[in-house]
């Protein structure tokens, strides 16, 4: 086949896809990255993280974005590396615990992402799944009964996967004192959100037990996929999982060997090209047309958001009618939606790829769908 043969198959291929660009999709925790990363992912696309002989400009490219995590993070001394994303990111976080704490069991909310049974698992680590509070956060009450001094760590997220919500950090963070174990906060979603909102409570390194973070420039950070991060409040930590790599006459503290330069480049261009106003104006106009979207849906008869948002996420349950024939029927329309097990109900995430229309034309196509249920 001809180049152009093949990539007039591929284009095919690629336009049976969705877009982001056309404001239909609601069921992603990313969306479409900066002109800026695209370009500085493409220039160092052939470019390899682990060897910095050959790439020098690449791992001072993610140093230069890990100080500036670590200082968004209010963690300035803060250690860490770019990822693949959140879930090598706990798994990461989770190897670091273990080998500093040597203890027993990890202990985690139900609403804690798929991605720490994963890490468990790989490490043969017991994993204790505790009960959530009344209003689907972390309950103090379930993780203080399960801490005991065996206990490697304590998981908190900030963003949950299904409602966008932030665990009580700063509580979870007394327990962690108390037993002396290690805490992480995986911010996958919302640590690119939260420096940038009015946020009720503290999260970050600015809570003194928190160990570890996670963040993904490649959700809300706008950065190309695959470009995560995982942040340390020491730096030395990394040292525990330090291995030689004799043919390049060096060691290596990440999980993977080869790791693309091009993600570093482009989070790096991400964080240049926006500047902190940038993020910003992006994060307060996505909990804007969140609320409005929040406000449509209390509108309409037989629908309820589960939770008051917290970050730019719209869970809404109803008593009247079944949710998967509801987000199918959307799809009919066009629009893609995902449905939450727990709680049941249909899970909106509001994105920088949204625009007002976009939310007006939904609510319309909604309540339009809802009615032709009940």
């Amino acid at each position: 086949m001809s180049l152009n043969g093949f990539l007039k198959s591929l284009k095919s291929r690629r336009d049976r896809d969705w877009t982001y660009d056309s404001g239909r999709v609601f069921s992603s925790m990313c969306s479409k990255p900066l002109k800026a990363a695209v370009r500085a992912y493409t220039m160092f696309l052939e470019t390899n993280l682990l060897d910095a002989k050959i790439f020098p400009s690449t791992k001072n490219l993610e140093e230069e974005v890990i100080r500036e995590i670590g200082s968004l993070f209010s963690g300035p001394e803060s250690g860490g590396y770019i990822t693949s994303g959140g879930t090598e990111g706990n798994i990461v976080a989770l190897w670091v615990a273990r080998k500093l704490m040597k203890r027993k069991f990890v202990v985690a909310p139900m609403s804690a992402h798929y991605s720490i049974d994963k890490a468990c698992d790989l490490q043969q680590i017991k994993l204790l799944r505790v009960d959530l509070d009344s209003n689907y956060c972390a309950s103090i009450e379930s993780i203080q009964e399960n801490v005991n001094k065996d206990t490697i760590a304590i998981v908190a997220t900030a963003g949950t996967t299904a409602l966008g919500l932030v665990d009580p950090i700063d509580e979870i963070a007394e327990i962690a004192e108390d037993f002396k174990c290690f805490l992480h906060v995986d911010a996958s979603f919302g640590g690119f959100i939260l420096p940038f909102v009015e946020s009720p409570q503290a999260w970050n390194f600015s809570v003194d037990q928190v160990s570890s973070i996670t963040a993904d420039p490649h959700k809300m950070g706008l950065a190309p996929i695959p470009s995560g991060s995982v942040l340390f409040r020491e730096k030395a930590w990394l040292k525990t999982i330090e291995i030689e790599v004799p043919y390049l006459s060096g060691t290596s503290s990440t999980l993977l060997g080869t790791r693309s330069g091009a993600s570093a480049a482009a989070v790096w261009a991400a964080f240049n090209s926006l500047s902190h106003e940038g993020y910003r104006k992006i994060m307060r106009r996505c909990m804007r047309l969140t609320q409005k979207l929040a406000n449509g849906i209390k509108r309409i008869d037989g629908l309820d958001p589960v939770v008051k948002p917290e970050l730019n996420i719209v869970a809404f349950k109803s008593d009247f009618m079944n949710l998967h024939d509801l987000s199918e029927t959307l799809e009919t329309k066009g629009w893609l939606t995902s449905l939450n097990k727990q709680p049941e109900s249909i899970r909106l995430v509001v994105m920088p790829h949204h625009r007002p229309k976009h939310i007006t034309s939904f609510l319309s196509d909604l309540r339009e769908c809802s009615e032709g249920l009940a």
